[in-house]
């Protein structure tokens, strides 16, 4: 019986990631002084300082869906904000043949994976309990982005692909699920859920235009420095509504008192907080949590995998409180 990526340990899935780093450090024309993984999840991203002291973000797609066309359009969209100004992001550094991204191949996982550098970001990642500052300026910083990206649109070949569905980019999994801890009612009680969150989706969709959104503003994707709030990891960016990223930020603090509402406050200091009412701004939040159990059953990464059954007992209880209350509580 052959051994997959996913079979192996965290630590041998590292072991086979680090020459594919370090190959791609060369194709970026750097030379690493020391090479340090700082996260191996959905991506897998190292810390890279040269001789010299310059400090870059490298990572790698393990685990990305993006094409070709998508990670393009993700690259232009942080250059141009890095150029405007208003939003701090870590500007993309370009290979020696003047490329902002590079496909390498992996044999332990049987595929090429992209691979892009970034200036690095200083300050400390904001975490799972961010403080009323931290809240506020996510609720600016993401006003500013849909501002920006309200009159910008990726150029050439790059083209975000649309993400205002349930499943974003990712296939449906959960339904054809053969893990032990996804249970038949696990999976009947998700299904009763798709039927409400389709139905949002689609009444969304008559009232929104799409526009570039991030699509992942939770803590571990914010950078804090000098009162400063910066914003990386657009993996997830594509065409959505500018409510669903109001959404997924308020999925990851919807446990913390007031959060929802400096966020919100930090929103309107830019522009006014999109119209929805309270009844779906819930579903988009069980929204969130459906699409995050879908990802993790399809990740290979050694870590997340082993969360799968304790995410499956929290679904669970998340789920039947959705379906009894029509409220989202973010239940342990």
């Amino acid at each position: 019986m052959s051994v997959t990526f996913a079979d192996l340990t965290q630590r041998q899935q590292l072991v086979l990631l680090r020459p594919v780093a370090l190959h791609a450090c060369t194709q970026f024309d750097i030379v690493p002084h020391t090479l340090r993984m700082v996260n191996h999840g959905f991506n897998t991203t190292y810390a890279v300082t040269t001789s010299s002291g310059a400090r870059y973000a490298l990572r790698l797609g393990t685990n990305s869906l993006r094409d070709a066309a998508g990670l393009a359009a993700e690259l232009q969209w942080i250059d141009a904000l890095a150029a405007d100004g208003h939003v701090n992001v870590a500007p993309p550094h370009k290979t020696a043949a003047g490329d902002w991204a590079i496909e390498l191949p992996v044999a332990a996982l049987h595929r090429a994976i992209p691979a892009t550098l970034s200036h690095w970001l200083p300050g400390r990642i904001v975490g799972e309990k961010p403080r009323v500052a931290q809240l506020t300026a996510l609720g600016h910083t993401m006003a500013q982005l849909h501002r920006h990206s309200a009159h910008w649109s990726p150029q050439g070949n790059a083209a975000f692909p649309l993400v205002n569905t349930l499943w974003m980019n990712s296939p449906e999994s959960i339904s054809t699920s053969t893990h032990p801890s996804v249970t038949p009612r696990l999976q009947d009680m998700v299904a009763h859920a798709i039927a409400q969150i389709t139905t949002v989706y689609a009444h969304l969709d008559q009232q929104f235009a799409v526009q570039p959104i991030h699509a992942d503003l939770h803590g571990y994707n914010l950078m804090w420095h000098a009162e400063q709030l910066s914003v990386f990891d657009f993996d997830d960016a594509g065409l959505g509504w500018p409510i669903q990223d109001l959404a997924i930020s308020s999925y990851y603090v919807r446990d913390i008192p007031g959060a929802e509402q400096h966020i919100r406050a930090g929103y309107a200091q830019v522009s006014p907080v999109p119209p929805v009412s309270d009844a779906v701004f819930e579903t988009l939040l069980m929204a969130r949590g459906v699409l995050l159990f879908n990802d993790l059953l399809v990740i290979e990464s050694a870590g997340e995998r082993a969360f799968i059954p304790e995410y499956c007992r929290r679904m669970e209880l998340r789920l039947q409180h959705f379906l009894t209350s029509g409220t989202f509580a973010l239940l342990q």
